[in-house]
């Protein structure tokens, strides 16, 4: 997956865990992507609500990362998200 972000530039800011960088739209705030090093590569996942054709994604899967320890978050990712170029 590669990404790119056009605009005024991006505000990261981290989760309570300090695991995941939160990449936000500096003008509006919007929430764009998620991110995580994990083992040498930026692993994340883009805000579906922004895509313009969402509907044609499969079914939103419903966590509660709260519940999850570090270490099951990171296998999670590892193995749900894609790998982000362009940050």
């Amino acid at each position: 997956m590669s990404v790119v972000f056009i605009g005024d530039g991006i505000l990261t800011k981290q989760n309570g865990d300090q695991l995941a960088n939160f990449y936000h739209c500096k003008a509006c705030n919007e929430l764009l992507a998620v991110g995580c090093n994990i083992n040498g590569r930026l692993r994340g996942a883009i805000n579906s609500n922004l895509l313009q054709d969402v509907n044609q994604l499969g079914n939103p899967i419903q966590i509660q990362p709260r519940l999850l320890s570090a270490a099951e978050k990171l296998e999670r990712w590892d193995k749900l998200w894609g790998v982000l170029n362009g940050f």
